[in-house]
């Protein structure tokens, strides 16, 4: 099975390219990683700048909300169930769950270009009553 398979867009079978923005850390540096990089043409690979680590703060923001709403509430057995917990984490976080930071829309709309960032995207109007 291809490593990214998963990503395609099930009507085209296309891939949709993927940003992946890391920290300077040992592992991202090392010939292995760069190799691997090499070797996807999916990924895209930015490092944020030496010392700033508020440039990686959305990515930071997310591990948050990892851990506090499906880890640390989660029996976590193995790496097996870790694997599971954060991956269906990181698809509703992508997919489902609406972001303030966006308008309400969700990561994977704005990234396709169906949504925009700066404009609310609701599906329908809502009336909360007066009672």
């Amino acid at each position: 099975m291809d490593l990214l398979e998963h990503l395609a867009d099930p009507v085209t079978g296309e891939v949709v390219p993927i940003t992946l923005v890391t920290d300077n850390g040992g592992p991202f540096r090392s010939a292995r990683f760069a190799a691997f990089i090499e070797s996807t043409p999916q990924l895209d690979h930015i490092r944020t700048r030496v010392r700033t680590p508020g440039h990686n703060g959305v990515r930071e923001r997310a591990f948050q909300s990892l851990k506090y709403e499906r880890l640390y509430r989660e029996q976590i057995d193995d790496i097996h169930d870790l694997v599971a917990h954060s991956e269906d984490f990181r698809s509703e976080f992508n997919t489902t769950r609406p972001h303030e930071a966006l308008s309400w829309n969700r990561p994977r709309e704005v990234h396709l270009g169906l949504a925009d960032p700066g404009t609310p995207n609701f599906a329908e109007a809502e009336n909360l009553s007066e009672a």
